[in-house]
């Protein structure tokens, strides 16, 4: 009872601070028209916004990343938080990045009901219209639809050309379905900030999960150290190798090194996954680490069969991965061990353009 009239007093002092707000000739001010927004997106999400338990309802949105008519929309995540008990730290709200022509958008998914409902606000709303008497729909699109978890395994490609047609989540289908799917397994927080800033879930993306749990066991963390990465071959990974190491371009200990096909074929192991460094601030000096990724063995594992690239597959795989990421020693293994002494700068080891695969001594001619 106690914990129910804190949230009503709660929800009355932040109605009432909405209120007090002073109003512009323009009209009412943006936090209670956005308030108004996620009211209106409540009544018409329905009963996919009913569940006996917090946990079971998942909100993506690209708030914070959208802009409308040129205001921020981060307040929106609070808001969320307030009207449907979903948070970031219960890591069933995800700001999904998007790009800046995107609409703003909200999606959620009821796992209890497997239904799901999506909302796009129109780009150029007419605030002052909808607030008045008169007022038309906010959303240039609203979407209630059923994600039926077995159905969707056992026929994916059937789902698919579904999504294709209909376009029910803005062409965001695979996208937000997948997510909705793996969310299910219980994803850990590394897994969910990555997948904000790589903007949905892959089997790339958890197998940089997989690297990054193997090299802390190898390189385990402490305060006098960071982590220096080359980056190559490039896939989906490296953008959760940046997210839970805090290495980027910009800070200068991520290097970036793409491999066409064909120079994939000059590597001395195929199932090369990068070069990583632990630098030891006071000391001087670094230990390295080339890593392998054995995605055949996942394959065989997880019993992959066809197409590796359709949806269906790499939603079979992404599933895989998701349940069995404790096992990443299985498919992770040490190539090559590296040591630079005191002195020696990875700036210097690896020159700008040059190959660092030949500098490690792992590139055939």
């Amino acid at each position: 009872m106690g914990g129910a009239k804190s949230q009503v007093s709660a929800a009355l002092v932040f109605t009432m601070m909405l209120s007090s707000q002073v109003q512009s000739a323009e009209g009412p001010s943006w936090p209670e028209m956005f308030w108004h927004l996620l009211k209106r997106a409540r009544e018409l999400a329905g009963q996919v916004l009913e569940v006996k338990g917090r946990g079971n309802l998942l909100a993506i949105t690209n708030a914070s990343f959208a802009r409308v008519r040129g205001e921020e929309t981060i307040s929106l995540l609070d808001l969320i938080q307030q009207q449907t008990g979903c948070s970031q730290g219960a890591k069933n709200l995800i700001a999904l990045r998007s790009a800046p022509d995107r609409p703003l958008y909200l999606f959620f998914f009821n796992r209890e009901r497997e239904e799901a409902a999506y909302l796009e606000l129109k780009p150029e709303v007419d605030w002052r219209e909808w607030m008045g008497e008169d007022r038309g729909e906010i959303f240039s699109r609203v979407t209630l639809a059923e994600l039926p978890v077995e159905d969707i395994l056992a026929d994916p490609a059937k789902w698919e050309k579904r999504f294709q047609a209909e376009k029910m989540f803005g062409g965001d289908e695979i996208r937000l379905a997948s997510i909705s799917l793996l969310w299910r397994e219980g994803l850990p927080q590394e897994l969910i900030k990555a997948l904000e800033i790589h903007d949905h879930i892959c089997p790339g993306l958890l197998s940089g999960y997989f690297l990054v749990r193997f090299l802390l066991d190898q390189l385990s963390p402490h305060r006098d150290a960071d982590y220096f990465v080359v980056s190559s071959p490039v896939w989906c990974k490296d953008d959760l190798v940046q997210s839970v190491l805090n290495v980027t371009v910009g800070k200068e200990n991520l290097i970036v090194f793409p491999l066409s096909d064909s120079e994939k074929e000059h590597l001395a192991d195929p199932n090369a996954a990068g070069i990583f460094f632990q630098r030891h601030r006071r000391m001087g000096g670094a230990k390295g680490i080339v890593l392998g990724f054995d995605w055949r063995r996942m394959a065989e594992d997880a019993r992959l069969e066809g197409d590796w690239y359709s949806w269906g597959s790499r939603l079979r795989l992404a599933l895989f991965m998701a349940r069995h990421r404790e096992e990443y020693a299985r498919y992770v293994y040490t190539i090559k061990r590296l040591q630079l002494e005191p002195g020696e700068e990875l700036k210097g080891y690896f020159p700008m353009g040059d190959n660092p695969w030949k500098r490690v001594g792992l590139w055939r001619d």
